[in-house]
């Protein structure tokens, strides 16, 4: 079966009407603030017959001060593979906190203040319960024949179920959505699609 990929692009959209102009210092949040996130590129391709999926992403930090850790949001999604700089970090360095949604990257050496890129994998889990990822029932107009849909929901703090993410109003970035599907299938988003390609190989 031939599967397609669809990149999507999404931006932050900041309110016209706030009493306050941002300031990411006094936002509240639980994630330390040395470390910013600036730019995801996220490509998943999901399995409907397991319900799970797989994804890889890049995200583009601008490290504040010196840290050995980096430290982010994830829930029902295992971190796989992790790499700063193209360095690889050991999988027994690398610390789920599921209590409190969170992963730990602990690094061999002091990250320095500038720009950085962190690269992940992962696999996560398909729910039924609109949460991050999520299947959903349908009868076809028309045909009526039953089917599936996969749809997701981000909010309040469910971006993470979908994505290893710093899911905090205070950081703010930009994103690039790749989704890998087989070529019968629709994807569809709420901003437009930047560009579609068939896939061969199992690519």
């Amino acid at each position: 079966m031939r599967r397609v990929s669809v990149l999507l692009i999404f931006t932050t959209v900041t309110s016209l009407n706030a009493e306050k102009p941002f300031d990411f210092a006094t936002t509240p949040g639980k994630l330390p603030k040395n470390i910013r996130p600036t730019e995801y590129a996220i490509r998943i391709q999901p399995d409907l017959a397991k319900l799970r999926f797989s994804g890889s992403e890049t995200v583009q930090l601008n490290v504040e001060s010196p840290t050995r850790q980096v430290v982010f949001n994830a829930l029902d999604v295992s971190v796989t593979d992790a790499r700063i700089d193209d360095n690889p970090i050991a999988n027994s360095a690398v610390k789920t906190d599921t209590k409190n949604e969170l992963v730990t990257l602990s690094l061999p050496e002091e990250l320095q203040p500038g720009q950085h890129t962190l690269a992940l994998k992962f696999i996560g889990k398909i729910n039924q319960f609109g949460r991050g990822l999520f299947y959903a029932k349908y009868q076809e107009q028309g045909t009526g024949a039953k089917k599936l849909l996969l749809g997701t929901q981000f909010e309040a703090t469910d971006a993470r179920r979908f994505f290893p993410c710093w899911d905090e109003p205070a950081f703010r970035a930009r994103f690039q959505l790749s989704v890998v599907v087989p070529e019968n299938w629709m994807a569809d988003s709420n901003m437009p699609i930047a560009r579609q390609q068939k896939l061969t190989g199992g690519r």
